[in-house]
């Protein structure tokens, strides 16, 4: 497999120009290709076996923020039907990860790994997921990069993708998060 250049990337809109981030280029918009969620965006690297899904959930109140991101990565683990999962890391994120997010949103990044059914395969898949929260607005978005265990090469691509998807992640129209969206 060729590795993609990580540096190839270009503004994105998502939710119909509401919020906007930098997605590698090489990503197509899977809307374009079948029906996805309205509070799901997700793009594909078909050939890579690589994934961004941004997804605005409820927000819980019963879950503390030092909590929530072992609790989105469990529950993520569970909605993929996985096998077995490990949370190898969970750091809080700071104004220097995601410098146009409001000071008020809790942020934290964890990185595991998922054994997922693709089929009739199970595949070692490597989640980086990042989860920003909004109790203001009673939402959360989760961002997660889903990479082959077997290609270490993208494996090391998430993080500069995560990295440049929340330098560059602008939320427009914070409307995105009323009206049934979650």
């Amino acid at each position: 497999m060729t590795v993609p250049n990580p540096g190839n990337a270009s503004e994105r809109d998502l939710w119909g120009g509401t919020v906007t981030c930098v997605v590698p280029t090489r990503m197509v918009d899977v809307s374009d290709i079948r029906q996805v969620p309205d509070n799901q965006e997700v793009f594909m690297d078909a050939e890579a076996n690589q994934t961004i899904i941004f997804e605005i959930v409820e927000h819980d109140t019963t879950v503390p923020d030092q909590e929530c991101g072992r609790y989105m990565f469990e529950d993520l683990a569970s909605e993929n039907e996985a096998e077995s999962w490990v949370l190898e890391s969970l750091t809080t994120l700071g104004p220097a990860e995601a410098p146009y997010m409001p000071v008020a949103a809790y942020m934290c990044l964890v990185r595991g790994r998922q054994l997922i059914r693709q089929g009739y395969e199970l595949k070692d898949t490597d989640v980086l997921l990042a989860v920003l929260r909004f109790p203001w607005v009673e939402c959360d978005l989760i961002i997660s990069v889903c990479t082959p265990v077997a290609a270490p090469e993208l494996r090391v691509q998430a993080s500069t993708i995560m990295a440049e998807v929340l330098s560059s992640l602008q939320i427009l129209s914070w409307q995105v998060f009323e009206g049934g969206n979650h």
